[in-house]
């Protein structure tokens, strides 16, 4: 899903970038409502209420119908232009007389389109706030999963053919929020670039989209190598992952081909920005059709675990149970934009809050990501005790060394016959607040004992 983003830069440099086939496209929707429009009005029936009232009209733009004098009409904006926001109403006003508004510049008839225009300050200001949005998403995105991956490298007890599939989904989210906040910085915030339209955008603009579909087909990965596990093979530990290696980076290579392709010679727009098309259900069509195939393995893994565990009251059900959970959580959370996509509401306060609701669903899902199939991850939250507890009892087998090398030294050398116990004890009880070393080991050790 692609979201289409205003250019939050300043006010007097905005304008919308439209190249010949934008145009083109735009004048053929002109022509084609124009003719619909005079067909309705030779079809209608003439306007029948008493009193006076403002003739059928067609403005150049939108179809007008007959109305009473003294009333406003209004219709959703055109879509016409890429600087116009279809949401929007433009309204024409019938007068006192029976006669459509007039312009006092020019004395000639007038619809106000005025609140069609997206690069109002309101709408930039709520730009900016998206754009920032997606930036922030996307880092926090970055962070949480290197984080991720820097733990499951680092930690041998996590080392598994489950573990190996979730850090291939954690660098496909990697490198699909780097290229996205280079998109959105070096494209989408650049009108100059778009301006130029160089080669270089749709390079960045094809990658993104594989890296799109790299997400969706990991997870996909993930929910076939269950389903393997659990219903096929029953309980098997080892798989052949080079298949799952060529559908998470390879098939996705596909889509992504086929709507370069097809954008290059059927809508090949600047930087290939536009979402005004349908080409890109070449891409969008294989991430859902993952998503419901995804959807499927995962309720009839479940099915059969709840019959395992129904049944037999097995330890395995139980924790493989655990790891469909996460699983099944993410699934819907990453494909729901997909779902609510085509229902953006007209309602300007509605629509802002879908726009939000949006963004968060599409740039937090690396953070979201991490968060279920890492932090959250019980083996991982383990691992993590075990090292705490590790660390903390080295730390105090330094500080006893430390404490006895100093108390040595200090009873060769002083001059005074203070026992050297003394300060042997005083060095304990300043870091270990008067326990012995020994028993601070001891305390940790029993603590570490349940993670072991």
């Amino acid at each position: 899903v692609e979201i289409k983003y205003m250019i939050p830069v300043d006010e007097a440099t905005v304008g919308p970038v439209i190249n010949p086939e934008e145009q083109e496209i735009g004048n053929k929707k002109i022509l084609d409502n124009q003719y619909k429009c005079f067909e309705k009005m030779n079809r209608d029936v003439p306007y029948n209420k008493s009193g006076l009232h403002c003739n059928r009209n067609w403005d150049g733009w939108l179809c007008w119908e007959d109305t009473p004098a003294g009333t406003y009409t209004s219709q959703n904006c055109p879509n016409y232009f890429p600087d116009f926001d279809p949401t929007e109403k433009a309204t024409k006003y019938c007068g006192e007389d029976g006669q459509w508004f007039r312009h006092p510049d020019t004395n000639r008839t007038w619809s106000n389109y005025t609140l069609c225009n997206i690069n109002t300050s309101a709408k930039l200001k709520s730009a900016y706030i998206l754009f920032y949005m997606a930036i922030v998403g996307h880092a926090l995105s970055i962070a949480s999963l290197l984080i991720s991956l820097a733990i499951f490298f680092y930690f041998r007890s996590l080392s598994c053919q489950r573990i190996t599939l979730h850090k291939n989904l954690f660098c496909s989210y990697v490198l699909n929020s780097a290229l996205t906040i280079i998109y959105l910085v070096g494209v989408v915030n650049n009108p100059e670039v778009v301006s130029r339209n160089p080669v270089g955008c749709k390079v960045l603009h094809f990658f993104h989209m594989y890296m799109l579909g790299c997400n969706y087909f990991w997870m996909l990965c993930e929910g076939i190598y269950l389903h393997t596990l659990i219903v096929v093979a029953v309980f098997a530990e080892e798989q052949h992952l080079h298949w799952y290696y060529l559908l998470g980076w390879g098939f996705p290579l596909v889509p992504a081909s086929i709507h370069a392709v097809a954008r290059k010679k059927y809508f090949d727009d600047n930087c290939w920005m536009s979402v005004e098309t349908h080409l890109l259900y070449a891409v969008h069509g294989p991430i859902v059709a993952a998503l419901l195939v995804n959807l499927f393995f995962l309720l009839n893994i479940i099915r059969v675990l709840v019959t395992k565990l129904r049944d037999t009251h097995r330890a395995e059900s139980n924790m493989y149970m655990k790891a469909v959970r996460a699983t099944l959580i993410l699934v819907p959370l990453l494909g729901i934009q997909f779902v609510i996509f085509p229902w953006r509401p007209e309602n300007r306060l509605a629509g802002e809050v879908y726009e939000y609701i949006m963004h968060i669903l599409m740039h937090y899902q690396g953070l979201l990501v991490a968060t279920i199939f890492c932090f959250f991850n019980g083996e991982v939250q383990a691992a993590l005790k075990r090292q705490w507890m590790q660390y903390k009892t080295q730390l105090g087998q330094r500080r006893k060394d430390h404490c006895s090398m100093r108390s040595t030294s200090y009873t060769a050398t002083s001059i005074t016959e203070v026992p050297a116990f003394m300060y042997h004890h005083d060095c304990n009880s300043e870091h270990l607040n008067g326990r012995h070393t020994e028993d601070s080991e001891l305390v940790a050790l029993k603590s570490g004992e349940a993670y072991a």
